[in-house]
């Protein structure tokens, strides 16, 4: 049996838990099944002086694997003992029969480029790693080095103020953990996509990290007025309401919407939605006011939950 074996290098390195490491899932990509396996945790001793400075080791396969004379870097642990990690690369395998290895490759790299989104959509959706600026401050893309021109020539002035950087993170667990990793390699190989409510809030995500925080709570917005409107509609076919549509046109925007969910009587948590959400995005929108992180922030967090709570399938129906 011939087989293709793939390195995948992620668009950013997944952050994953231990259960994760060293686990395989299924895979297919253009109609090929395969298998995709993460890199593992290095052999710790009981006491380790440097643990974090040992790198992943590979998929038993390609574990000694080289570039050239070094050694493949699949990724490096960010904590001990617990063990999570950041992954740069994965291996895919892909076991045939018969002869027809360059034809499945190149079926393989048509599909790749649309799974890999896929999967990085989900893995964003289902953990909420990378929705955020990760790291600012340093030495960033606005880097500046200054020099001197004088008798002697041109000199380097180095910098004496410390560099700062901060690195901000969710105070729950954003690491990709085995069942999470098995579900969106499920959900990209067949090619199913994220809920039009789940693509507004990977925009809002978007938007975030790039501190347009406008157009964060836009985009929030929009996904819970979508999520609430179908919502509305699968309650006005369980009860049999044949003027739905009406309703729909009189309770309009996203204010309406939540005043026609609780004439419905449909359960909802018991928040001021008026003020986490409907007047941040009505300022946004009607006075064309720019809020801050912390606003943008407010938002999303009140969007995933009511998202969840109605919209708990993350993909398309098939």
């Amino acid at each position: 049996m011939n087989k293709i074996f793939g390195i995948i290098e992620f668009t950013e390195s997944l952050y994953c838990a231990s259960d994760s490491l060293g686990k395989t899932a299924s895979v297919m990509l253009g109609g090929v099944e395969g298998t995709l396996t993460l890199p593992s945790l290095p052999e710790w001793g009981e006491s380790e002086e440097d643990p974090l400075h040992k790198p992943l080791l590979g998929p038993l396969p390609a574990r000694l694997w080289k570039r050239g004379e070094t050694p493949i870097s699949w990724g490096r642990p960010t904590s001990y003992p617990t063990g999570t990690a950041t992954v740069e690369l994965a291996l895919l395998e892909f076991p045939l029969e018969g002869e027809n290895t360059d034809t499945n490759a190149q079926k393989i790299y048509a599909a790749f480029g649309s799974w890999l989104k896929l999967f990085e959509e989900y893995v964003k959706l289902i953990t909420k790693q990378r929705t955020r600026k990760r790291v600012f401050g340093g030495d960033g893309p606005g880097h500046l080095e200054l020099l001197s021109d004088d008798a002697t020539g041109l000199k380097h002035i180095s910098r004496t103020s410390p560099t700062s950087i901060s690195i901000e993170m969710r105070s729950d667990d954003e690491s990709l953990h085995l069942e999470q990793f098995t579900e969106a390699a499920q959900l990209s190989s067949n090619g199913l996509r994220p809920c039009l409510q789940y693509r507004m809030l990977l925009e809002a995500y978007s938007a975030r990290r790039n501190e347009d925080y406008r157009k964060a709570i836009i985009e929030a917005a929009t996904a819970l007025e979508v999520c609430l409107t179908i919502r509305i509609i699968d309650e006005f076919n369980a009860q049999g309401i044949s003027f739905g549509k009406k309703l729909l046109q009189k309770f309009r925007m996203l204010g309406g919407r939540f005043e026609l969910i609780r004439l419905l009587e449909i359960n909802l948590p018991e928040k001021d939605y008026m003020m986490l959400v409907i007047n941040p995005r009505n300022k946004v929108i009607h006075r064309a006011s720019f809020p801050d992180k912390g606003m943008a922030n407010q938002v999303i967090t009140e969007v995933e939950e009511l998202l969840y709570l109605f919209s708990p399938q993350l993909h398309e129906s098939t």
